[in-house]
C-alpha cells in the first residue's frame, strides 16, 4: 500500500509557519544624577533617576470563545469578535520595571485575518475576571464588565494592521498583568484576527522606569533552570491525527523549487533516470515550496513548519510511519518528535508500518528504538501510557507486536497501550489482536458510497471494550500502480468525516497528511493548497466538541479536475481505472463549489464560458456542474453586493501533457 522507502530528506510548506516570537528591545539604563560625597571614603548609595522606555511585548495568553460552541475550549481558531457570539482576550505582561506610580501609555496592535465589515467596530475592554487560554469557553468566561479602553475609528478589513490607543494602563494593570477583551460593534458580520506568528497581536508600552537603589545585599543565586513541561497527556478522548509520512518532506535537497528533487526527478517523467517515465512521473502534486535555507538546521525547521500547519488547522497530532529503523526516514522520524517538541502543543504517536522493512526488524530491537522517541516530551500519553499504533497489523503476528509491547514495559519502563490499525478490520483480525489491542482503526476506502455504507467497524469494536481511531480522507489516486477511487470531488471527505462523527469515534486519522505518491495528502500543497483543510474544519471542530458549529464566516471552496477523467494525455504511459482496493465507483467530470454561508445569498459557478446560478441558503451545502475546458471561478452575492469572489489558478484543458486524475482545490479562506 505504500511506495518503496525513497531516499529522502525534508520538505517545506505553503502557509508561514505561525510561531510567535516575543522579542523584548534590549534598553540601555540611563543613571541618574552624580552622588554626592558625604565625608572623605565615605559615599552615601545613591538611586538610578527613572529613565522613561518604549517596548513592544507579545502576549503570554491568548484566547477566543464562541456562543455557537459554548462548551468548547478553541485553542487554534483565529481571534474572533463579533457582536454578541464571539469574543477574543489578550493578557500580556508588563516589564518587571514597570513604575505603575507613573503614566503607563499602551497601545494594542492586530491584523485582520478576514472581515465582512462595512463599518467601524473594535472595542477593547479592560477585562478584570479570571481567564486561562487553556480552560476558556463561552460558557465559562467571566461576566463582560469593565472599562471600555478603545473604540476604533477604522473598518476591519481583509489584510489590515489595526492599532488601539489604549492611554494610561498603570490602574488597569493587576499583578503586573494587562488584561483585555475584544468584540465588534457592527452587527451581523464576522472579523477575526491573526492569533500568531510576526502579525499577531502585540502590546506596545510606555513607561518609567522605577528607580533602581543601590544594593545593600550581595546578589541573590541565579534561580535553578526551568524543568521541562510533563508530557502532553489526554485531556479528551477525541483526538485528531494526520498520517505523516516521512519520504515527502517539505524540501528534500534544500534547492529551489524549480529546480530541487521534486521538480528534478518526482514531477517529470524523465526524473530519476527515467524510472517514472512509464506513468507519467512519480507525482503529479507536491508540498507548497520554501525557499532554500542558510541554516544547518534546515530540516528540523521544515518539520517545525509543518508541525505549525497542522496545529493551526486544529489537528492533535501525527501519527508517523515507521518505515525503518535507520536512514533518511528514521532521522526525519526522530526529527519530527523533536520539532514537535519545540513548537509545543502538539503530539506524535509511533505507527509501525508492517508492510514495510521494520516488519522484518528483531522485535526487540524495534522495542529498543520505540523507546528512543517515547523519551521526547512530545510523544503521546493516553493516561499513564503512551500511545503505538500501527500500520497494516494484521501483516506481522499477534507475538511479534507482543514482544514489542513487552518489552518496551519490561526493559524500558515504558507502558504502552496499542492501538491497532488494520488494512481489514475483519472480525478475524480483531478477534486475534483482542488480547493484546486496546483499541483497533482502519485504513479505510476512498469513495463515498463504500465510505458511508461500510461495515460498522466501530461498534464491533465497542462491542470487544475497544475504542476506534476511524480514517477520513479525501482521495486516493496511484499513477504508478494505475489505479485510483472515485472520491467524487469532496463526496469521499465529507461522508468520511459524518462516519467518524456518526459512530462516536474517539480518535481521527487523517490519511494522509503527506503520501504524495498515493494523492491522499491533506497537507498544504501546490495543487490544493489549504483547502481540503479548510473545508475539514467545521467538521475537525464537531469531532472534537460534539456539537455542531454554526457557520461564523461566509467561505466558498471550489474542487475539480484540470482535465476529464477520458482526457487522453499527449505522452503515452500507464493509464489509471477506477479499482483501487477492489472497489469501484463511476467516475465523474463535475466542478464542485462548497459554500459554508451566514445567510442565503446567491451563487454563480463559472466554467469556460457556461455560468450557473443557485439560490443557496444558510449554511454548509454543496453545488455541481460539469467539467469543461477553461477557467473555473464562482462568485457569492448577497443584497447587491459581492461576498466571494473565487477563480481557480488551474485551468480545464482537453490535452494533457500527463493523466492527472487528483482534485485541485482553492479556497477563500486567508
Amino acid at each position: 500500500m505504500k511506495p518503496a522507502n525513497h531516499s529522502s530528506r525534508t520538505a517545506p510548506p505553503r502557509r508561514s509557519a505561525r510561531v510567535v516570537v516575543a522579542a523584548l528591545s534590549a534598553l540601555a539604563v540611563v543613571v541618574g544624577a552624580a552622588a554626592s560625597a558625604q565625608a572623605a571614603d565615605d559615599i552615601a548609595p545613591q538611586a538610578t533617576a527613572p529613565s522613561t522606555v518604549t517596548v513592544t511585548v507579545a502576549p503570554s495568553d491568548l484566547a477566543t470563545v464562541s456562543s455557537r460552541t459554548p462548551q468548547t475550549v478553541l485553542k487554534t481558531e483565529a481571534l474572533s469578535v463579533t457582536s454578541t457570539q464571539d469574543r477574543s482576550y489578550a493578557r500580556f505582561t508588563l516589564p518587571a520595571d514597570v513604575d505603575t506610580t507613573q503614566p503607563v501609555s499602551a497601545s494594542l496592535s492586530v491584523m485582520v485575518r478576514h472581515s465582512t465589515a462595512t463599518a467601524s467596530g473594535v472595542d477593547v475592554y479592560a477585562e478584570s475576571g479570571v481567564w486561562s487560554g487553556s480552560t476558556l469557553t463561552y460558557a465559562n468566561r467571566p461576566a463582560e464588565t469593565g472599562v471600555r479602553l478603545a473604540q476604533s475609528t477604522s473598518t476591519a478589513r481583509t489584510g489590515s494592521a489595526l492599532t488601539f490607543a489604549l492611554g494610561d494602563v498603570a490602574r488597569t494593570a493587576v499583578g503586573g498583568q494587562l488584561s483585555l477583551r475584544l468584540m465588534y460593534r457592527q452587527k451581523h458580520v464576522s472579523t477575526t484576527f491573526v492569533r500568531t506568528g510576526d502579525t499577531a497581536p502585540a502590546l506596545t508600552i510606555t513607561y518609567t522606569r522605577k528607580p533602581a537603589a543601590a544594593p545593600t545585599t550581595p546578589p541573590s543565586a541565579p534561580a535553578p533552570p526551568s524543568q521541562p513541561a510533563p508530557p502532553p497527556t489526554v485531556d479528551s478522548p477525541r483526538k485528531v491525527f494526520a498520517h505523516y509520512f516521512p519520504p515527502y518532506p517539505l524540501s528534500i535537497d534544500n534547492k529551489p523549487a524549480a529546480s530541487d528533487y521534486y521538480a528534478r526527478n518526482y514531477l517529470s517523467p524523465d526524473g530519476e533516470g527515467g524510472r517514472h517515465a512509464r506513468y507519467g512521473g512519480l507525482l503529479r502534486d507536491r508540498p507548497l515550496a520554501v525557499a532554500p535555507a542558510s541554516s544547518l538546521s534546515w530540516r528540523l525547521d521544515n518539520l517545525r513548519r509543518e508541525v505549525a500547519q497542522a496545529k493551526s488547522a486544529g489537528i492533535d497530532g501525527f501519527t508517523v510511519n515507521i518505515m525503518s529503523l535507520s536512514g533518511t526516514n528514521w532521522e526525519a522520524t526522530k526529527n519530527l518528535f523533536a520539532a514537535a517538541e519545540r513548537e509545543g502543543g502538539f503530539v506524535v504517536v509511533p505507527m509501525i508500518d508492517a508492510s514495510a522493512s521494520v516488519a522484518a526488524a528483531d522485535p526487540a530491537t524495534v522495542a529498543d528504538r520505540l523507546a528512543e522517541l517515547y523519551r521526547s516530551k512530545a510523544a503521546f500519553r493516553a493516561g499513564d501510557r503512551m500511545l503505538l499504533s500501527s500500520f497494516a497489523a494484521e501483516r506481522r503476528s499477534v507475538d511479534w507486536w507482543s514482544r514489542i509491547i513487552d518489552r518496551l514495559k519490561r526493559v524500558h519502563g515504558v507502558p504502552v497501550t496499542f492501538q491497532a490499525v488494520f488494512l481489514n478490520a475483519s472480525d478475524a483480525n480483531m478477534s486475534a489482536f483482542r488480547g493484546i489491542a486496546d483499541g483497533y482503526g482502519n485504513w479505510g476506502v476512498r469513495t463515498q458510497w463504500h465510505t458511508a455504507n461500510g461495515p460498522d467497524y466501530a461498534a464491533r469494536a465497542a462491542a470487544l471494550g475497544k475504542t476506534w481511531m476511524a480514517p477520513v480522507s479525501v482521495q486516493d489516486y496511484r499513477p504508478r500502480a494505475g489505479v485510483f477511487a472515485e472520491s467524487g470531488n469532496t463526496d469521499n471527505l465529507r461522508a468520511s468525516w459524518r462516519r467518524a462523527i456518526d459512530d462516536g469515534a474517539e480518535y481521527v486519522q487523517l490519511v494522509t497528511w503527506n503520501d504524495y505518491s498515493e494523492s491522499t495528502q491533506f497537507a498544504p500543497s501546490a495543487d490544493h493548497g489549504d483547502t481540503f483543510l479548510d473545508i475539514s474544519r467545521p467538521y475537525l471542530d464537531w469531532f472534537h466538541s460534539g456539537t455542531q458549529p454554526k457557520v461564523a464566516q461566509d467561505q466558498a471552496f471550489l474542487v475539480h479536475r484540470t482535465q476529464a477523467v477520458g482526457a487522453r494525455p499527449s505522452l503515452s504511459h500507464l493509464l489509471a481505472t477506477p479499482t483501487l482496493g477492489g472497489t469501484s465507483a463511476t467516475p465523474t467530470d463535475e466542478v464542485e463549489a462548497v459554500v459554508y454561508l451566514t445567510a442565503p445569498a446567491t451563487l454563480t459557478v463559472t466554467v469556460g464560458d457556461t455560468a450557473t446560478r443557485f439560490e443557496a441558503p444558510a449554511g454548509r451545502s454543496v453545488y455541481t456542474v460539469p467539467l469543461r475546458a477553461g477557467s473555473v471561478s464562482a462568485s457569492i452575492d448577497r443584497a447587491g453586493s459581492r461576498v466571494i469572489s473565487l477563480t481557480s489558478p488551474y485551468r480545464v484543458v482537453g490535452t494533457p501533457p500527463v493523466q492527472d486524475l487528483s482534485y485541485y482545490g482553492v479556497s477563500s479562506v486567508r
